[in-house]
């Protein structure tokens, strides 16, 4: 075993699981636009906003059927995993790539936004700070998980 295995990994903390219930809540609206339950998703005032039209298009429908879809999929996932990972050490190294990919794909699907439409979708947006707060929640989780790669990024002192 490992010194890293046998380093306990930081259990997920409440801001953690509350940044998680956040991205849910802010996808849930999306859903039901996107499955003609709602008609119109309201946006803040401003010409920057058009959740309606992006998640109307063909990007947010990437495999036939909602993105919404997928994402309430992912964040239940890592919800999953965060319960998982309070009592499991294998749980809580998942949990932490887990992370990593929900972050990379929150802030691909903003930039893609910004990119394709010059707009954004107020509500993936706010998916998008929720998923940057639990992020910000595990830094204690993902700098123990990763030491190589804090080595990587972090240079030490001799």
């Amino acid at each position: 075993m490992s010194e890293q295995d046998k380093k306990t990994l930081p259990p997920p903390n409440t801001a953690m699981f509350v940044a998680c219930g956040a991205a849910l809540a802010t996808l849930l609206p999306v859903v039901l636009h996107q499955t003609g339950v709602l008609e119109h998703l309201p946006d803040p005032p401003g010409k920057v906003f058009d959740s309606d039209g992006i998640t109307e298009s063909k990007a947010a429908h990437p495999l036939g059927f909602p993105d919404g879809l997928l994402g309430i999929a992912s964040y239940g996932s890592t919800l999953a995993l965060m319960v998982a990972a309070r009592e499991n050490k294998t749980a809580r190294k998942l949990l932490a790539t887990k992370l990593v990919l929900d972050g990379s794909v929150a802030s691909f699907n903003v930039v893609r936004q910004v990119v394709q439409f010059r707009k954004v979708c107020s509500w993936c947006t706010g998916t998008a700070l929720a998923t940057a707060a639990m992020l910000f929640a595990a830094r204690g989780l993902l700098r123990e998980a990763a030491p190589d790669t804090k080595a990587a990024v972090i240079r030490k002192e001799p």
